[in-house]
């Protein structure tokens, strides 16, 4: 055979198939994986509608044609198939990242697109057919490659329910059977779904490259008119604190403007914001605030228009350049990647873990202030993706607290201390509250200063978070602070109720007035983490406000009494196993218990309706077969009902006469037509009725199996001769319910 006749003959079509449902539900299966390509953006509108149009068009053409394909249709195909490869590797030449998979998997979603569309005009038997259903998983692949939600899940479900609808529908052409097998299609689901839980249960946390970028983008969002404005979307708007009435109860972020003021009363809501993949939970910077007034933090020089703020142009991505307070003895940490997903309109603010390195982000330059806040020059709407790179300098308690704060005369020099300005700004106060000064003293007076040097400044600040947790009732319904008041004053002696605004504020002040540099910080923190798509969805009340205190050494390091931060990421099956519990606790158990009480009797009572004879004759062979099995000798299998109560009658004499003459009537109403008398049923179910529930007995206790038969007289007596030609006149043959053994 020649290399061409091979060819032929490994291309030649099989024996044309001929269900309409398998290839309804493979055509099914594709137009379900385009319109998941299409919902995550990997093709356009007009691209996935001539896809869905090709393959439907081209099934329904291969259909009528399947018993005698074109012969020139594979050769078409074959070019077809050979430009979208052309095409692809075109594209991807041209605008591919290296290292950046993103910037191939749209042209991918397109070449399958396309190969599967054409291929569509070609399906005679059920080899294409087939090939066709399996291709589908590849656009739900690439799909799924972008899905940052859990969106596409709704795509996925279709396109699972097509997958089993063509299987089934496969094995019933295969067999040429009808019917569908529930039985199989069920228990092989469940021991799927077991599978899969498991597996997802098994996995590890999940680690974030280092080398690869994912891919940023940004809405078509306008410039910031001014430098001075943290915008909330394309609208340009003025920074606020917030907005009672918007979707998140916050204006979509909480606290990111040129003031803060903790008099406010908010109220968080649980709108999704943004969506975050990073190397490790940390917290999630937006601004920081220097100066306290009593009630409000404002910076001393605005990050958008302090003389000292840079901004970085060049493009994605830019570097950031680190300020004298920003500055660290150990400046090099681990590498931490978080890349964000806005969900919504909010201010231009870049968020970011600490000591930010690079930034990529679609924008003509972002502003960069001495205090580390980043803000974009474009306002950033739903839809910007941005990546931060930062270097985590997270010290340990240990490193902490053997390093040393640079107090004013202390004679502590240190290239990374703040300076003699640095710690004017970060240890101000409007006045002097020497009921503040007097309660940090008395919290942290167990601790004591080793030298002048070394006050142990770690250990203070958790001394002040401890009281806060033991001492302090969070909550958001505040009471209204009265005009004039001082907010720490009020709420140290006063309520000692608040949020994080409140709590961080009175730590601050606290530390401050112990000479210990402090600021407050502004952000997220890591809202619950869903273990399918590696992401941490931040909603609205997950905005945040805590305590940043300066290290010699280290920079500013992040301590908060009022929330924590995990370590690392979670693996999925303790996210799972999480979820379970808690989804456990949230359940109204005594609802659902007496509920399953009651559905448990409702089945317990239909089966033993179900059970119950539907006539007397089978009650009578119900009550034998039960008492024969209680006394060892069930009922054989070519033995009559007749046959059956003369044996019982044989092994329990006490019963004999009264169940052979049950056997009797049974067999005579049966097949002689003779309608016994109510009386005669009632003394015939009275009789088996007994017996059924004799005791239980050994079988080496009873006699033998072949004694002499025992007659319908008195127990223990032998059968009359009238009564020996009624049983010979009876028919031999058991009543068909009885011989079933029902």
């Amino acid at each position: 055979m020649t290399l061409w006749q091979r060819f032929v003959e490994v291309n030649r079509p099989g024996p044309p198939e001929n269900s309409i449902s398998f290839r309804a539900a493979s055509v099914m299966a594709i137009v379900v994986g385009i319109g998941a390509c299409w919902s995550e953006g990997e093709l356009s509108a007009a691209v996935a509608l001539f896809a869905v149009t090709a393959t439907v068009v081209g099934n329904l053409i291969a259909y009528r044609r399947r018993a005698d394909p074109w012969p020139g249709v594979k050769p078409i195909l074959a070019l077809c198939a050979i430009g979208g490869f052309v095409w692809f590797i075109v594209t991807v030449t041209r605008s591919a990242t290296p290292g950046d998979i993103s910037t191939v998997e749209t042209p991918l979603a397109a070449l399958f697109a396309w190969v599967l569309s054409t291929h569509a005009f070609d399906v005679p038997s059920r080899r294409d057919v087939t090939y066709s259903l399996a291709g589908s998983t590849a656009l739900i692949a690439v799909a799924a490659a972008q899905s940052v939600d859990l969106a596409l899940g709704v795509w996925v479900l279709a396109w699972v329910a097509c997958c089993i609808w063509g299987l089934v529908a496969m094995w019933q052409s295969l067999s040429e059977t009808h019917g569908i097998p529930w039985k199989s299609l069920i228990g092989a689901g469940a021991m799927v779904f077991v599978v899969a839980v498991v597996l997802v249960s098994v996995l590890p946390a999940p680690r974030v490259s280092t080398s690869l970028i994912f891919s940023s983008s940004s809405a078509n969002s306008p410039p910031v008119d001014s430098a001075t404005k943290l915008s909330e979307g394309a609208g340009g708007l003025p920074a606020h604190s917030g907005r009672l009435n918007a979707k998140s109860g916050v204006g979509g972020f909480l606290g990111f403007a040129k003031s803060l003021d903790t008099g406010r009363r908010v109220s968080l809501g649980n709108q999704v914001v943004m969506r975050v993949r990073a190397t490790r939970p940390n917290y999630w910077i937006g601004q920081t605030y220097d100066q306290w007034n009593g009630q409000s933090w404002v910076q001393s020089a605005h990050p958008m228009n302090g003389a000292d703020t840079q901004k970085i142009t060049g493009g994605s991505p830019f570097t950031i350049p680190t300020f004298p307070d920003q500055i660290a003895q150990h400046s090099a940490g681990p590498v931490d990647v978080q890349t964000f997903y806005l969900t919504t309109g909010g201010p231009n603010l870049v968020f970011h873990a600490d000591n930010a390195q690079q930034v990529y982000l679609q924008a003509r330059s972002i502003l960069v202030s001495p205090d580390g806040t980043i803000a974009s020059t474009q306002s950033m709407g739903a839809g910007t993706i941005y990546t931060v790179v930062s270097s985590d300098v997270n010290a340990t308690p240990s490193q902490l607290q053997a390093a040393t704060v640079a107090t004013p005369g202390s004679g502590v020099v240190d290239r990374s201390s703040l300076g003699i300005d640095g710690q004017a700004r970060y240890l101000q106060l409007p006045h002097a509250d020497a009921r503040v000064a007097a309660l940090a003293t008395t919290i942290t007076a167990p601790i004591g200063d080793a030298t002048a040097s070394d006050p142990r400044t770690y250990d203070k600040v958790m001394a002040i978070e401890q009281w806060m947790r033991d001492h302090v009732r969070y909550t958001t319904d505040i009471p209204p602070l009265p005009a004039g008041a001082d907010s720490v004053d009020s709420f140290l002696f006063g309520t000692r109720r608040g949020y994080c605004e409140q709590i961080s504020t009175a730590t601050v002040v606290m530390l401050r007035s112990l000479g210990i540099p402090a600021r407050e910080a502004v952000g997220y923190v890591p809202g619950p983490y869903n273990p399918i798509t590696d992401l941490y969805d931040i909603q609205a009340k997950d905005a945040h406000a805590w305590v940043q205190v300066w290290f010699p050494g280290w920079g500013w390091q992040n301590f908060d009494p009022t929330a924590e931060v995990p370590l690392a990421n979670p693996t999925p099956g303790s996210v799972l196993a999480r979820s379970f519990g808690h989804s456990l606790t949230r359940l109204p158990w005594i609802p659902l218990l007496l509920t399953a009480l009651v559905v448990g009797l409702i089945i317990w009572l239909r089966r033993r309706h179900s059970r119950k004879p539907t006539s007397w004759s089978y009650q009578v062979a119900a009550d034998l077969a039960r008492g024969g099995g209680r006394i060892g000798y069930p009922r054989r299998p070519d033995e009559t009902l007749t046959s059956y109560g003369q044996r019982l009658a044989r092994l329990a004499p006490e019963y004999g006469a009264d169940l052979v003459a049950a056997t009797v009537l049974v067999e005579r109403a049966t097949y002689g037509g003779i309608e016994p008398t109510a009386r005669q049923i009632a003394v015939a179910l009275a009789a088996t009725r007994r017996f059924r529930d004799t005791p239980r007995r050994s079988r080496d206790s009873r006699g033998p199996d072949d004694d002499p038969p025992i007659g319908p007289g008195r127990p223990g007596q032998p059968p009359s001769v009238d009564q020996d030609r009624a049983w010979a006149s009876a028919s031999s043959n058991d009543a068909p319910a009885a011989s079933s053994g029902r």
